[in-house]
């Protein structure tokens, strides 16, 4: 709320109206509240940047709901309304019962938009409001910018072909490079072809030459120079059949850079040398500062693998917007097994820096040297190729006590949609609580109403489905395996837990 003092009008009466000169509250336009306060919800009413088109689409996401800027977009549950009477002002009504367990606003949230991406401060760093709104009250959200802003009349990069990078160091007035080989002059005759263009990469600017589709698979050898003076020593050969990432250093000598530096990540890094061979199976979760950081149990997936020297290391990036906290830090295979807590003993490892972690059997160490890890056994993370399955889940329902919502005062009975959570080899319904049975299809079979859903797997995968309420009750887990590429799973559930469900279809008569 903006506050502005009228002094002019006591500077003319400074006898008789100087008891009654006070600060006013000048309350623009957009500022106006446009949406009625409800008891039982929490109003937040956002005041979009300036430029937010009418016809936009904004949505709120956070760690209450488990949502990111991405993820949020078309989910009508967390979309906000348009103000009947402003084109400044959206607002959304909030439950906190149906906030992720554990979350509050307090825990951070932000806006975003279909068209204009995620909400931004004036330095086009990502916004995290802290504010803890109450159930009944009104809240205003200011927004600055929209990551459009910082992102208008820039073109992404498309290239013809593999790419050789250099980060150039040389001091070359005019760099050139030639190459020769399966074919000499290859993209031009000495001193070669000039660069393509310049692109920043993970904060660094490089020069790079687009080699040409039809080149790829070529074994070239390249020689840097300035224009035809000054020529550097041969660099190769190389293999087309991938982007090439070169430093030219200041004194002529050329060395690759690791595929760590030229990876674009969100805030600091875990790396992990795998020594146990859970490979991209293992998560990571985290704990301390704030509970479930990036991802209920068993936590976040392997973001990626890089390769540093001549090992792959598994990667996570723990986001900008956590530095800072203190986090312990449990790895396990898909929470099959786990290893003990990082750093362990009740001490918590500020995020802040890149870490380097190689995990066994028996705990974690620390790795200085990336590079050079010293004596390591270490196993190469690439997937096996999986077979593709289509899983179809029918449930018969038969909960009542799971299901029922009882308010002791009102003495008001009603129900609630039952959820689906599975936990193994992935998470088939995402996050906690999983996906709601409301939202799946019902058929009829056999005189029975059943319950469907068909999701995407792999054969041989295992699962642990845990049938919930959404909030504070659940069923023990039900394990599942699926057997083959088109698998069928029926089961049964009661209040006393979930069990196969028998279909027997009968023969017809004669």
């Amino acid at each position: 709320m903006k506050t502005i003092l009228k002094s002019v009008f006591c500077i003319l009466c400074p006898v008789l109206l100087l008891a009654s000169c006070q600060k006013e509250n000048l309350v623009f336009d957009h500022e106006q509240p446009q949406f009625e306060i409800r008891e039982n919800a929490i109003l937040l009413e956002f005041i979009a940047p300036t430029g937010t088109a009418a016809d936009e689409e904004i949505y709120i996401f956070g760690a209450f709901n488990g949502e990111d800027e991405k993820s949020v977009i078309g989910k009508v549950e967390w979309q906000l309304e348009k103000a009947a009477n402003s084109d400044k002002k959206w607002g959304i009504y909030l439950f906190p019962d149906e906030f992720k367990k554990g979350k509050t606003l307090v825990d951070g949230f932000s806006f975003a938009s279909n068209k204009s991406g995620g909400e931004r401060d004036i330095k086009g760093n990502a916004v995290s409001h802290t504010d803890d709104a109450k159930v009944g009250t009104r809240t205003n959200i200011w927004a600055e910018r929209w990551a459009k802003f910082f992102t208008e009349g820039t073109e992404e990069i498309t290239h013809n072909g593999y790419v050789i990078f250099v980060w150039d160091e040389s001091g070359f007035e005019d760099l050139s490079l030639y190459m020769y080989g399966d074919i000499n002059d290859l993209n031009g005759g000495w001193p070669g072809m000039k660069p393509t263009g310049t692109q920043t990469i993970n904060n660094r600017e490089y020069t790079y030459f687009d080699m040409g589709e039809m080149n790829t698979g070529l074994s070239e050898t390249l020689i840097f120079s300035d224009n035809g003076n000054n020529q550097l020593a041969d660099y190769g050969p190389v293999i087309l059949s991938e982007d090439i990432y070169l430093h030219i250093n200041a004194d002529g000598t050329i060395e690759k850079i690791s595929e760590s530096d030229t990876q674009e990540h969100d805030g600091a890094v875990v790396y992990v040398l795998d020594g146990i061979g859970w490979g991209m199976a293992t998560t990571l979760y985290m704990w301390g500062d704030v509970n479930d950081l990036n991802g209920g149990w068993p936590g976040m997936a392997v973001k990626g693998t890089t390769t540093i020297g001549e090992y792959i290391y598994l990667y996570y990036d723990l986001g900008a917007d956590n530095a800072g906290l203190k986090e312990s830090l449990i790895f396990s295979n898909s929470g099959k097994s786990q290893l003990g807590d990082y750093p362990g003993n009740n001490q918590f490892m500020t995020i802040g820096e890149d870490i380097y972690l190689y995990i066994t059997q028996d705990g974690i160490t620390v790795i200085e040297d990336p590079e050079n890890p010293g004596d390591v056994t270490w196993f190469d993370p690439k997937p096996e190729t999986k077979e593709e399955a289509k899983l179809d889940l029918y449930f018969y329902d038969l909960t009542d006590t799971l299901a029922r919502v009882i308010d002791t005062v009102a003495l008001d009975t009603s129900f609630v949609p039952l959820h689906i959570y599975a936990w193994g080899d992935s998470e088939l319904f995402g996050g906690w609580p999983g996906a709601s049975f409301a939202s799946f299809d019902t058929l009829s079979l056999l005189g029975i109403q059943l319950i469907h859903v068909q999701v995407d797997a792999f054969v041989e995968d295992n699962y642990h489905l845990i049938i919930n309420n959404g909030n504070d009750r659940q069923l023990k887990d039900y394990d599942i395996q699926i057997g083959q590429a088109k698998d069928e799973i029926y089961l049964k559930l009661t209040d006393a837990g979930v069990v196969p469900l028998e279909i027997a279809v009968k023969a017809p008569r004669r």
